[in-house]
């Protein structure tokens, strides 16, 4: 999804009210499917107010967010406040700018600004129409301060169509701002952030024992002597290739600290690096935030994301993530989620949420490409769904103390699965609910990658076709999602024929496995040539 913009609906002419001035300004944020676009002033909208078809009692409008400061600014296509607090002081500061952002129905809107003093009692009303052609929008209210006015904790109550939506309490205090008190912070554009992001960033690939490339992601370095990557960029590799921004390389063969369900991995930097990314508080995010990444549709490359949070969720199997509005490359996992400040709150990862999902696929000349017969659905292939985010406070940062350890110690300790082995007599694989002879030929019955405890079992079929003249035994194994081996299938024999047709099939029963994900693979003779996953939900 393409940036959020703004363009101006109307603005109330200023008006004095006790020794201070109050303006409103609403904007709608549109999708821009063809880059930014501009900021526009139009005419103010003279329609009566009406709005978009809800159920009566529903509330229309649902607040996304709401921020106040003293400055506030366009910054490309976004309106930011430049210092953001919630306490002024007179008569240092000199106005207050209140920000609200909705989403909610079409069409056009009323806006009005109920501006409470500490007693709680309205001292103004502030409003203005605009018409909303998307369902993001937002505006905001200036509040110009004088000495007359009373200390205390003050409200802008923000009202839409008659309907409250939203509230947003700061308190006005007199003397002079403490020394102690937070010092603003300033918010960075897009072109701050990718200059300050690029010189952090690393591409990571993953070798074999042969060092031959497996795959390539991205890293960045965190807290000077860190690099900070997903658990994916890491898996099954017998080693590490890491090249910075500016062309250095290093070679890793062991990882300081790594949770293959959550998808994130830490390398040890034996000398600190001059360029590195400061991690935000933890929880100091909000679902609605502006935030940035860096993707990296080609190697060495990288180019800056502008997004949104869009969500949260839990996974039960492999714990929290942030949604975001947009879509990256595959070579971006691993990737910072940075906010407007440029410090990291979250880890892009793959979107599949399936730990060894990475592993049905290596990097050729032509790009990733899969194992053949490998095939996929149901929601466990690359790239489906919202891009996915795992928060930055989720990674854990061992002590100064703390060793690391080496690839080939995860690879024997069940942290990554074994390595696919190409095989050209494999035509095709395919897990369904069950498979039947039709003739000479086997066919699978209502493919499919989810099941329930009704279903009570799960086939494989396998589909050979003879290259060479091919005798050997096949038996599958299933895995759970921390890769512990919970099943075999028994061996079949298989006596192939150069330009043969024939089939292997299996069906196993899945009844006792607890819910969750799974992955099985076939073995011919003592080589794993072909994976697939399904789940279990009851």
């Amino acid at each position: 999804m393409a940036p959020f913009c703004f363009r101006s609906r109307s603005l109330v002419p200023r008006r004095t009210v006790w020794g201070f001035v109050l303006t409103g300004v609403a904007f709608l944020l549109c999708v821009a499917t063809r880059g930014p676009a501009g900021y526009a002033l139009q005419q103010p909208n003279v329609q009566a107010p009406q709005a978009g078809g809800v159920a009566a009692g529903e509330p229309k409008f649902h607040l996304v967010r709401s921020v106040s400061g003293t400055k506030g600014s366009q910054r490309g296509d976004q309106y930011v406040i430049e210092d953001p607090r919630t306490v002024f002081y007179l008569p240092e500061d000199k106005q207050i700018i209140v920000y609200f952002e909705w989403e909610g129905p079409l069409g056009p809107h009323h806006l009005e600004g109920f501006w409470k003093d500490p007693e709680a009692k309205v001292v103004v009303i502030s409003a203005f129409d605009y018409e909303s052609k998307q369902k993001r929008f937002a505006g905001f209210w200036t509040l110009l301060l004088s000495g007359s006015m009373t200390p205390g904790v003050w409200a802008l109550e923000a009202h839409v169509d008659g309907e409250v939506a939203g509230t947003h309490n700061f308190q006005i205090a007199v003397g002079p701002r403490p020394a102690a008190a937070a010092p603003s912070r300033h918010l960075l554009g897009p072109t701050e952030i990718y200059k300050l992001a690029v010189p952090a960033m690393v591409s990571i690939e993953r070798l074999d024992a042969q060092h031959r490339r497996l795959g390539l992601g991205s890293g960045f370095v965190l807290e000077k002597d860190l690099i900070a990557t997903s658990f994916e960029n890491i898996q099954s590799a017998s080693s590490l290739r890491v090249a910075s921004a500016s062309g250095s390389r290093l070679d890793f063969d062991s990882v300081l600290a790594w949770n293959r369900r959550e998808d994130w991995a830490l390398l040890k930097l034996a000398t600190p690096a001059s360029n590195s990314l400061a991690t935000a508080k933890p929880n100091s995010w909000e679902v609605g935030d502006r935030c940035f990444s860096l993707d990296s549709p080609q190697q060495g490359g990288w180019t800056i994301v502008d997004a949104a949070i869009t969500g949260t969720h839990t996974f039960s199997e492999v714990g929290d993530r942030l949604n975001l509005n947009v879509t990256l490359s595959r070579m971006a996992s691993g990737s910072p989620l940075l906010n407007e400040y440029g410090e990291v709150i979250g880890l892009i990862v793959s979107s599949s949420l399936v730990p060894d999902l990475s592993s049905l696929a290596v990097l050729g000349e032509g790009g990733f490409q899969g194992y053949p017969g490998n095939l996929l659905g149901g929601g466990l292939t690359f790239g489906l769904g919202p891009q996915l985010a795992v928060p930055i406070s989720v990674v854990q940062i061992p002590k100064p103390e703390a060793t690391t350890t080496t690839l080939a110690e995860l690879a024997k300790s069940s942290q990554f699965p074994e390595s696919l082995v190409r095989n050209e007599d494999l035509l095709q694989g395919t897990v369904a609910k069950s498979v039947r002879r039709v003739g000479p030929q086997w066919e699978a019955v209502e493919q499919k990658f989810e099941f329930s405890r009704k279903d009570a079992q799960v086939s494989v079929l396998i589909t050979w076709h003879g290259e060479t003249k091919l005798k050997s035994s096949a038996f599958l194994k299933i895995y759970n999602i921390d890769n512990q081996l919970v099943g075999t299938a028994k061996a079949a024999k298989l006596n192939l024929s150069k330009g043969q047709l024939a089939y292997s099939a299996w069906t196993v029963d899945v009844g006792p496995l607890p819910q969750g994900t799974y992955r099985v693979d076939l073995v011919l003779g003592s080589d794993p040539v072909w994976r697939s996953f399904f789940r279990l939900v009851y």
